[in-house]
Order: structure tokens, then sequence, then C-alpha cells
């Protein structure tokens, strides 16, 4: 909090130091920071265009150094926009849902303990570079106490055919409730190359993920009374009590991925009609989730016989190994047919000599299609699992415009079968009660979308699925008291029956008066199903006007405005720290709250400054905001942070 008011004061100290110098002190401040162009040096340095940015599939974007409000949105731990999403009172813990998501191109088993996936990387979330002098970018940002988030990337191309990046991620922030310390260490190393005919190319990547959260289960019901009741002694939550103060959960990751691929066409030939290649794709990756205490805590009940404290630790090793052709015609398109080995070993309670397993080898083939034709684009995907118990099944197709840049369209269907997680169907703790064996059904997925992109209307989307065989935690005695004012919190796996229907209206668009911006974002979803188990607001909405200009002829450009998140109340899922997960619930709602925040955001040449005062009507609506039903979301704060380019 006095972080952020001195930078606040300092900030605008600056500027209107620099307005109130001679025209003469201006023009030097502009020629020595000159901004207003994306271009990093027109006499010294190549165009940023040339910066380019791979992604998994081979598309490629050059770096874009510019500010907009998605800039805004995505600065944060994700780095992506967290618009769908709900955060927890500490940077680096977990978020809620608010609207039904789901890998719809995997047929792969989901991911276990769920609770990380948000911050996970995945394969597909690793991007690869092409640059032409080396290239570094700082990510610097404040946390709610005691701590730090920093982001830190380098890549550079060793010849012009052969590039490398380094990057790490580290955050530690204390927090201001009791034992929710959150912690993160990720290094990744990326590397490709093509070769100089271009026939044949790798790419390369090893990303070592480490996540620590203290857990402390949430409020009690008692701390929850003093919380609501906006008592001045507890305006300090670390005065608030909570479950636990000795959990610590420790997430783990380490994976090695290489992909390569050769060109049977000449580069001389690469006019001809035909182009056929070959290619491997290997993966191999560890995966570790544990949860300690240094005693058993009555939400969980007792321990097993012989045991005095509570350590389990879960372990998933798994390798993918893909061989795949494809072929590339000018009348048929690209053909590409993907044989898939996965083989797999999941091992609960690992510290224990009683620890339980199972391991696997599965197979899968796959058929690709892409064709452009009048005007459309037409793709399509066909997964069949071959033998084994938890490989899925796919069918994806999807017919896009191209052509109009004014109103595009997009219409698809997809069909998913896959397995839950593995922590559904197999876990063993140290508490005696929390054990489970389960003949788990494959979760299957029928989507139908439709896409509509025009720059007078915004961008709308259509969802519509069918949700068969939902897997999901709930409690074992949800109205079991363990004493007073506590219930227990052991979970347990269900299935459901029934069939889920679930619609999704999403609209986006931004309207521009003047210097003046207005960008909305509005969902409308409706659940239909027997009870509560897939629970959503029914409404989601955010609206951000800002303020954008240049000012000190040209040196800084600044955009300043409010932004307001609202969704309505709903049964939300409450955290279960113990299987890193979270179980249902439907006795309190939580939601029907603004989330409005003031922001003032800065660009100065390859610079990005950002400022935030988060939540600061947390103060004037009552304390009624909760991320879950035991976890209060953030108080008002004052963060800033920054990101900048350096070019050598």
């Amino acid at each position: 909090m006095r972080t952020g008011s001195l930078f606040f004061i300092l900030f605008y100290f600056c500027i209107y130091s620099l307005c109130s110098q001679q025209d003469e002190g201006i023009s030097s401040f502009k020629n020595l920071l000159n901004s207003n162009s994306d271009s990093i040096s027109k006499s010294k340095l190549p165009s940023i265009k040339k910066y380019l940015i791979l992604n998994a599939i081979k598309d490629s974007v050059y770096l874009d150094t510019t500010l907009s409000i998605k800039k805004h949105y995505k600065f944060n731990y994700l780095r992506k926009d967290d618009f769908e999403l709900l955060k927890f009172s500490n940077i680096g813990q977990t978020y809620n849902v608010l609207t039904h998501s789901y890998n719809e191109h995997s047929f792969l088993p989901s991911f276990s303990f769920s609770s990380k996936q948000f911050v996970y990387l995945k394969s597909s979330d690793i991007n690869y570079y092409h640059v032409p002098t080396p290239l570094t970018e700082f990510l610097f940002k404040t946390v709610m106490e005691q701590g730090q988030f920093t982001d830190t990337f380098f890549s550079s191309n060793v010849s012009e055919k052969l590039n490398f990046s380094i990057a790490f991620k580290g955050l530690r922030s204390l927090g201001n409730y009791q034992n929710i310390l959150a912690g993160s260490k990720v290094f990744r190393f990326t590397t490709n190359y093509n070769s100089s005919n271009d026939r044949y190319n790798f790419r390369i990547h090893v990303v070592n993920q480490n996540y620590e959260n203290k857990e402390n289960g949430g409020l009690t019901d008692s701390s929850i009374i003093n919380f609501e009741s906006e008592d001045q002694l507890f305006k300090e939550r670390s005065k608030l009590s909570v479950k636990f103060e000795n959990a610590i959960n420790n997430f783990s990751s380490k994976r090695y991925y290489f992909d390569h691929q050769f060109s049977f066409s000449k580069k001389k030939d690469s006019t001809k009609r035909n182009k056929l290649s070959i290619g491997h794709r290997f993966e191999y990756e560890t995966l570790n989730n544990s949860f300690s205490q240094s005693s058993a805590n009555e939400y969980y009940g007792n321990l097993s016989s012989g045991l005095n404290l509570v350590n389990d630790k879960t372990e998933i090793r798994s390798t993918l190994n893909e061989f795949y052709t494809f072929l590339k015609s000018n009348f048929l398109g690209k053909i590409e047919v993907i044989y898939t080995n996965y083989n797999y070993k999941y091992i609960t309670n690992t510290f224990s000599d009683d620890f339980k397993a199972f391991d696997e080898n599965e197979n899968a083939i796959s058929f690709k299609a892409n064709k452009n034709i009048f005007n459309h684009h037409l793709s399509g995907k066909i997964t069949k699992s071959l033998f084994g118990e938890r490989l899925g099944d796919l069918i994806d197709f999807s017919i896009n415009s191209i052509k109009n840049e004014k109103f595009k369209y997009r219409f698809g269907v997809n069909i998913t079968t896959n397995h839950p997680g593995f922590y559904y169907e197999l876990y063993k703790s140290s508490y005696y009660d929390l054990n489970w064996n389960n003949e788990i059904k494959k979760t299957q997925t029928k989507n139908v979308f439709l896409d509509f992109n025009s720059k007078s209307m915004g961008d709308l989307r259509i969802d519509f699925r069918l949700i068969n065989d939902f897997t999901y935690f709930s409690l074992v005695n949800n109205n079991g008291l363990v004493d007073a004012e506590t219930t227990t919190l052991l979970p347990k796996v269900n299935q459901l029956e029934s069939t889920i229907e679930y619609l999704k209206v999403k609209w986006q668009k931004e309207f521009k008066f003047g210097k003046f911006s207005l960008d909305n974002s509005l969902i409308f979803q409706r659940v239909k199903q027997t009870g509560y188990f897939l629970n959503l607001p029914e409404f989601l909405t955010r609206n951000t006007i800002y303020y954008s200009n240049t000012i000190l002829k040209g040196a800084m450009f600044f955009q300043s405005g409010v932004s307001v998140k609202y969704f309505s109340k709903y049964y939300s899922n409450e955290y279960n720290p113990l299987i890193s997960s979270f179980h249902i619930q439907n006795e309190k709602k939580t939601g029907g709250f603004p989330l409005i925040d003031f922001f003032i955001n800065a660009k100065i040449k390859q610079t990005r400054l950002f400022l935030k005062a988060e939540h600061f009507n947390s103060s004037l609506t009552g304390n009624n905001f909760y991320s879950s039903p035991s976890y209060p979301y953030r108080d008002f704060s004052i963060r800033f942070g920054l990101v900048w380019n350096f070019f050598n």
C-alpha cells in the first residue's frame, strides 16, 4: 500500500516536472525517448516485424511492444486475460471458474489436481522465437505483501537458422491472511532450427515448474462472521482465524519435449503441387503433487494407524511419442496421419509402503485435414483410441470464412471423450477416510459453436454443449458436524448419470469516442441439470472506460480509466486444499458484488508501466466479497509494475 502510494506520487511528480519545463527540455526528452512508433530504431536496428514469435502449431506473430487495453488485461500472474476466472486473495493462489471450459483438442486424460491447471504451462503454451538481434524482456510487479513477481526472458539467434531462448518466472507473496504464502519458480528453455534448404527442422523445450502454497483452508465459521461484521479490529486480516496453520501444498513438473520433421521435397521443388513430410514428436514429463501437515486436522478426520503426520504425495510419469506424416497438395490441401503412443504411470501415497498405482501403454490414431475452398477454410480431425482404458476419442470439424475482412464467421462441431483425471479414479491419503479406488467412465462433451466477427457489431460466440458422465467432487457428509461450528472437508468422487445442457453466449465490442474508449465483454450462460453440479453465474460482464493520449510532444503514450467486473450470485465451488481441487456446495452463494479497478498505464519507448488501484470500492459495498464460500476476495490495494524490452 505504501509502495503503491509512493509510486503514484512519483509518477505524477515526474509528469508535472516534465510538463513544467521549457519547450527545449521537452524536445530533448522527446528525442531521447521517441516512443510514438513501434519500430525499434529506424537507423540501426531491424524492424519490429522481424522479431517473430512462433506458437506450438507454427503460426507466427511479431513482437508487439505497443500499449493497449488488451495488454492491461494480460498484465497479471497468468499473463493472459482472466475475465472468466475469479482470483483469490493472494497472487499465486488458485482461481475459481466463472464459465465452463474443457480441452476440445485433446483426447489424453484430463489434468489431475485441477486447481493447478491455471498456472501450469502445457506444451502448447510454449513459444519459440526468431530474432535478428538478441531480445530481452523483463517484467516486474508488486504483490500483496512481502515479495515480488518477476518474469525475465532472453532470446537470440546463434545463426539465421538456429535460435534459443531462456526464461525464468519467480514469485513470492506472503498474503494478507494467515498461512497463505505463495511462491513459484518456473524455468523455460527453448531452441528451434531450420536447415538451409528448409527440409529439416526441429523444436526443443525444457520446462521446470515448481509451485508452493501454504494452505489455510479458508476462514472458520466464526471468522466469517467477524469478517462480514466490518469490525475495525479485523481490518488487519491476519487476526482472522483460519482452518489450517500447518498445511503446505507443493506442485512440480519437469518436461522434456522434442519435435522434428523431414521433408522429401527439395527447396527448389517448393513450387510443385505436392509436398510429403514425416515427423516425430516426443514428450517426457513427471508431475508431482504433495500435501503435508505436521499433525492431523479434524476437518479430515483421523490418520491411518501408525502415522503421526500427513505426508501425501502423488506422482504421474508420462511418455508421449507421436509419429506423423503429412501431405501438402494444391488439390487436396493438407492431410496428416498421426500415430500416438502414450505410456503413463500413476502412483499415489508414494511416501508410504502402502502406495497404490497403475500403469499402461496405450495407442491411438488420428487423421487431420485442412483445405481452402470457395473462400472458406475447412478443417477436421478424427482420433480413435486403438486399445487401452484411458485414452479417449475425438471428432473436430470447423468451417470459417477467410476473405471478407469486415465480417467473418466460423461454425464448428466438437465431440470429445476423455478420462476426467487420474485422481478421480485412484487416491490414497495419510487420512484413514480419504481413500478410494473407483471405476471411472470417460466424460463425453459434445459442443456446437458459432462465431461472428464484425467490425461494426463486435465479436459474438455461441456455444451449446451436452455433457455426459460429468465428474466432480462433493463432501462425504456436508451436514456432519465435527464440533459446534465446523463441517468435515472429506471429499468423495461422483459421476452424474444424467446429461447436463450448457449454453454460453459471449459478446465483445469496443466503442471509441475520440480519445475515449469503452471496452465491453458480456457473457450469458444457462445450465440445465437435475441439481447443483455444474454451478456457474448466469451473467458475467466487464466494462472498461478509459482515456488514451500522447503527451510530452509524443514522448509518452498513456491510458487511464476505470474497469468494472460483475457476476451474478451462484453456488461457487469451494477449494479443498488436500486434493488440490474444488468440491461443489449448495449452501452459500457468492457473487453479486462489483469489482472496480482504477488504472493508469503508460508507454515510454519500449517500456510499459502499469499502475492499478485494485478493488478500490471494497470498503463501500460491505464485506460480502468472496472467491469461494470461505475464502474472501482481495481487499483494496495499489500495485504497480512494468514490462521492459531490450534490443541489443
